[in-house]
C-alpha cells in the first residue's frame, strides 16, 4: 500500500473514524483503523460492533493494499506532523508516514480479522432522502436529554420518525423530554426508529460538510449514507413512551425572554445551587416580575430578575437547573418562552418565534 495525501484530509477523516474504535483485548484489530486501498479509492473503516463508519479518502494511489493501524496512535501522530502532504507506504509490519519534516513508523496489527461492516442495502427496508443539515439539528436539539443508563435502552435512545411531511425527532430520561419536528419534503413514512444515543457524536462528525444525506432502515441496523461514505448504527428494539400524552395543552403561567438574559441568569445561578441543582422560578404576571431564584447554605444565594412578557397567574415552581440549562443552547429561536401547567405539573420550554422545539422539564417537590 502506498498513497500521496494532504495532511488537512487525512487527519479529518481520522479524527472520525478513529473515535470509534476501542481497546478490545480478544480481538485487538477493532482498536484500529483499516486502511484499504483500491485502484480507484481510498477507504478508511472502523467500528465497535455497535456503530460502524467507513470514510472515502481523497488521495493519490501508488500501490493498492489493506493495512490495520491502531487507532489511537494515528490520530494523535497525524494532529502533531507539520507537514502539508503526506505519503503512507507498508513496509513489512510498518506504516510509515514520509513528509518533508521527518518519517514516522507505526507498528500494525493483522488485519485479516477485521469484520466486514454492516451496512443496510439499497432496496432493502425503508429510505429517505433529506438535508443532512435538518437531521444534524434534529438530533443535536434533542440527544442530550436521553437517558445516559442503559437500564431501560428504550430511554437511552433517539426516537426518529417520518410522518406528516415532518422529520420529528425526540428523547427522553423521564424527567425530561425534548422534542423537535422540522418540515422537510419526504414522502416516505418511517415510524418510530430507536436511535442509541452513545452513537449521536459518531453520526453528527461523519456528517460535517455534508450537504445531503440518505438514511436507510433495515433489520436491527440503520445506516447513513453521504458522498463521503456511511456510518451505521445498531437501533434500539422497544417501543419509545407516548410522550405526547403528557405535553401540557394548557398553561396557567408563562414568561417570554431574550434567550441570551436567560442563559446569563442560569450561569450564575449554576455557581449557588445545592446538591439536587434546585431553582426556584417565581412567575408573577401580577407584578410583571419573573424571578429566578437558588441558595446553597455553603456558598450563599443569587436571586435575579428576568425583564420578560408574562402571562397568566402567579405561581411559584420548583426545578432542576441543569435539566433547564441543557436546553438552552440548543433553542434556535432569540427569545425563550417558560410556560408551566401549575404545582406539580410539567414546565414547558418553546423557541420563540416557534420552529418547532418543545422541551419539557419535570417539578421538583421540596
Amino acid at each position: 500500500m502506498k498513497i500521496e495525501i494532504l495532511k488537512e484530509n487525512l487527519e479529518k477523516a481520522v479524527s472520525v473514524v478513529s473515535r470509534v474504535s476501542n481497546k478490545n483485548l480478544s480481538l485487538p484489530v477493532l482498536g484500529c483503523v483499516v486502511f484499504q486501498v483500491e485502484k480507484d479509492r481510498v477507504v478508511l473503516k472502523a467500528t465497535n460492533l455497535d456503530v460502524s463508519i467507513e470514510v472515502t479518502l481523497k488521495a493519490k494511489v501508488m500501490e493498492v493494499g489493506v493495512v490495520a493501524v491502531p487507532a489511537h496512535t494515528l490520530a494523535q501522530t497525524i494532529s502533531a506532523l507539520t507537514d502539508q502532504r503526506l505519503t503512507l507506504k507498508v513496509t513489512g509490519n510498518m506504516m510509515v508516514l514520509e513528509g518533508e519534516r521527518g518519517t514516522t513508523s507505526i507498528t500494525t496489527i493483522d488485519s485479516t480479522e477485521f469484520p466486514t461492516l454492516p451496512f443496510v442495502k439499497e432496496g432493502s427496508g425503508s429510505s429517505v432522502r433529506l438535508s443532512a443539515r435538518d437531521l444534524t439539528t434534529a438530533l443535536r436539539s434533542v440527544a442530550f436529554a436521553a437517558s445516559v443508563s442503559s437500564v431501560k435502552p428504550e430511554l437511552s435512545s433517539v426516537f426518529l420518525s417520518f410522518e406528516g411531511g415532518n422529520l420529528v425527532a425526540a428523547a427522553t430520561d423521564s424527567f425530561r423530554l425534548a422534542e423537535v419536528k422540522i418540515p422537510v419534503s419526504v414522502k416516505t413514512a418511517i415510524q418510530g426508529v430507536l436511535l442509541p444515543a452513545r452513537n449521536v457524536p459518531d453520526i453528527l462528525r461523519t456528517l460535517e460538510g455534508v450537504a445531503e444525506v440518505e438514511i436507510r432502515v433495515g433489520d436491527n441496523q440503520c445506516s447513513f449514507f453521504s458522498e463521503n461514505g456511511f456510518v451505521t448504527s445498531r437501533l434500539i428494539d422497544g417501543a419509545f413512551p407516548d410522550y405526547k400524552a403528557i405535553i401540557p395543552k394548557d398553561s396557567v403561567a408563562s414568561a417570554t425572554c431574550l434567550k441570551e438574559d436567560a442563559v446569563s441568569v442560569f450561569k450564575k445561578v449554576a455557581i449557588f445551587t445545592d446538591s439536587f441543582n434546585h431553582v426556584h422560578l417565581s412567575f408573577k404576571p401580577s407584578d410583571k416580575v419573573f424571578t429566578v431564584r437558588a441558595a446553597n447554605t455553603p456558598v450563599g444565594e443569587t436571586v435575579d430578575h428576568i425583564p420578560a412578557a408574562l402571562e397568566g397567574e402567579d405561581i411559584d415552581i420548583n426545578f432542576n437547573a441543569r435539566y433547564i440549562t441543557d436546553a438552552l443552547p440548543v433553542i434556535g429561536g432569540d427569545s425563550v418562552t417558560f410556560s408551566t401547567a401549575g404545582h406539580g405539573k410539567p414546565m414547558i420550554m418553546t423557541d420563540v418565534p416557534h420552529k418547532g422545539f418543545t422541551y419539557l422539564v419535570m417539578p421538583m417537590n421540596r
